[in-house]
C-alpha cells in the first residue's frame, strides 16, 4: 500500500454531517461487556497533554460510558516523544487497549510485530460518517487497523505584531523570505524557532524544501523508485536549509532544544523568534499555554514557493491521528466501538476542531479564526503528502530525521545524508 495521503482524503471531512448523533454511541451494554454488575474496562493512550485537547477526549470518554453502561474508560496521556519510547518497550500484555497512532509506516511496523487487531468488522458503517478514504488511511491490504479521528496539517506560523512592527509582508517566495529574515536578524530577533531534539520538527523544513523544489509527490517518487533519494533535489533541499542555518535563521543549539517541553514556542511568545514551522496541533499548545498571544498576536500561513521550483504553496504536509485497537485486548469489540465514537462524536470533533486540528467528522465550521482559516487552507490545497517520517518504515523513518538532524547541526553534508538515505533505502527494497 503507498502511504501518499491524497487531498480527497482530508477534503471529505468538510461535507455535510449526516444524521445527528454517532452511529456508535448507542445505549445499553457495549458489545464484549462483562457479566451482570461487572466492568468491562478500556485502558486509552494518547498523546493530548494540552487542557484544550485532553479535557474534550475526557469528556467523550464519559459520554462513552455514559452510553454504555459496565464500561470504563480508564485514560493514560503521555508527551509526544515519551510516548512513541514507551509503546515501543511496552510488553504485548501491558499493551493499551486504545492507543493513538499516525499510521502509515510506524503503525506498520506494529501490525507486522502481530500487536494490533483487525477491525474491518467493526469499521463497517464508519464510511458515509468520515469519508472512506479517511477510514483506507489506516487499512494494509483488505484489512482495517484503525479508525482516524483528527487530521492536521504542518503550518507557517508567524506573529503579526512584529511584521506590522518593521513592516514586513508575509512572503510568498523564498526570495521574500530571505528579505523578511535579513530584517529581523539586523534587529535582534531570530527568524525561526526550532525545537529539534526529538528530530521531526526540523525535519518538516527539509521536507517542504524539497517539495517546493521538487514537486509535492518527489518523495512518493522516490518511494517508488522513480528518481534517488540522491536527486539533486534533496541534494538541493538540504543545501538551502544548510545555508540558513548559517545565516542564523534558527536559535542557537535548536537540536538541544525539547518541543515537548514547549522551548521553542516560549521563544516564540517572547518575541525572540518570529515564525515557527509546526504542526496544526501548536494552534492547541498556544491557546491553551498564552491565549493573549494567540488572540492578538498569531497568524498561519503556506510555506513560501521557490523561484523555478516545481512546487506550489498549496501543497501540503499533512496526516490523520489513528486510534488503533491492540491484538492482545480481551474486548476488542468494545474497544473498537470506542475508536469509533471518538471518529464520530460531534461534541469533541468540534472542541479539537477549535484546537487546530482537521475534524474527521464531516461538515463541522470552526468558531476561531485561526482554525477557520486551516479549514480554508485545506480545502483549496492541490496536493496533501503524508508525514514522511509516518510514510517510511520505522527504521527509515528513523534514518531520515537522524540525517536532517545531523544536517541542522552541520555535522554532515547535503551529499552525505542523501547517500546515507539512498543506501538504507536500496538495503530495505
Amino acid at each position: 500500500m503507498k502511504m501518499k495521503l491524497t487531498k480527497k482524503a482530508l477534503l471529505l471531512i468538510l461535507g455535510m454531517v449526516l444524521a445527528a448523533g454517532s452511529l456508535f454511541a448507542g445505549g445499553g451494554q457495549a458489545g464484549g461487556g462483562g457479566a451482570a454488575g461487572g466492568t468491562t474496562t478500556i485502558n486509552f493512550w494518547h498523546i493530548a497533554t494540552g487542557d484544550n485537547r485532553r479535557i474534550p477526549l475526557e469528556n467523550a470518554a464519559k459520554r462513552f460510558e455514559a452510553a454504555n453502561p459496565g464500561v470504563k474508560v480508564q485514560i493514560e496521556v503521555y508527551a509526544n516523544d515519551a510516548y512513541k519510547t514507551k509503546l515501543k518497550t511496552v510488553s504485548g500484555d501491558d499493551f493499551p487497549d486504545v492507543f493513538h497512532s499516525w499510521g502509515g509506516g510506524w503503525l506498520k511496523s506494529f501490525i507486522d510485530a502481530g500487536l494490533v487487531a483487525d477491525i474491518t468488522d467493526d469499521a463497517k458503517g464508519l464510511a458515509p460518517l468520515i469519508g472512506q478514504n479517511n477510514l483506507d488511511f489506516a487499512k494494509y491490504g483488505t484489512k482495517t487497523y484503525g479508525i482516524p479521528y483528527i487530521g492536521g496539517s504542518t503550518v507557517f506560523y508567524y506573529n503579526k505584531d512584529l511584521f506590522a512592527k518593521y513592516n514586513l509582508q508575509f512572503p510568498k517566495t523564498l526570495a521574500e523570505l530571505d528579505n523578511v529574515a535579513k530584517v529581523f536578524i539586523a534587529n535582534g530577533i531570530t527568524p525561526f524557532t526550532v525545537a529539534n531534539r526529538s528530530k521531526w520538527p526540523g525535519a518538516q523544513y527539509f521536507v517542504l524544501l524539497s517539495m517546493r523544489l521538487g514537486g509535492a509527490d518527489i518523495f512518493q517518487q522516490a518511494m517508488d523508485k522513480k528518481v534517488k533519494f540522491t536527486d539533486p533535489t534533496f541534494i538541493r533541499a538540504a543545501e538551502i536549509l544548510q545555508e540558513q542555518i548559517a545565516k542564523g535563521y534558527f536559535p542557537a543549539g535548536a537540536n538541544g532544544l525539547n518541543s515537548d517541553q514547549g522551548q521553542d514556542r516560549m521563544m516564540f511568545y517572547q518575541e525572540q523568534a518570529a515564525m515557527m514551522i509546526m504542526t496544526s496541533g501548536t494552534i492547541s499548545s498556544i491557546a491553551d499555554e498564552n491565549k493573549d498571544f494567540f488572540d492578538k498576536k498569531l497568524a498561519i500561513g503556506l510555506y513560501p514557493a521557490i523561484d523555478g521550483g516545481k512546487g506550489k504553496t498549496t501543497d501540503l504536509l499533512a496526516g490523520n491521528n489513528v486510534l488503533s485497537v491492540s491484538a492482545n485486548c480481551k474486548n476488542k469489540a468494545v474497544a473498537a466501538k470506542f475508536a469509533a465514537f471518538i471518529a464520530t462524536d460531534k461534541e469533541l470533533q468540534t472542541a479539537l476542531m477549535e484546537t487546530g486540528a482537521i475534524p474527521i467528522l464531516q461538515g463541522l465550521t470552526a468558531n476561531n479564526p485561526i482554525s477557520q482559516e486551516l479549514l480554508r487552507e485545506v480545502a483549496a490545497a492541490t496536493y496533501l503528502q503524508n508525514y514522511i517520517d509516518q510514510t517510511l518504515t520505522a527504521e527509515l523513518a528513523e534514518l531520515h530525521k537522524d540525517t536532517v538532524q545531523a544536517l541542522f547541526g552541520n555535522t554532515m553534508t547535503p551529499r552525505q545524508a542523501a547517500e546515507e538515505m539512498q543506501k538504507a533505502y536500496d538495503a530495505a527494497n
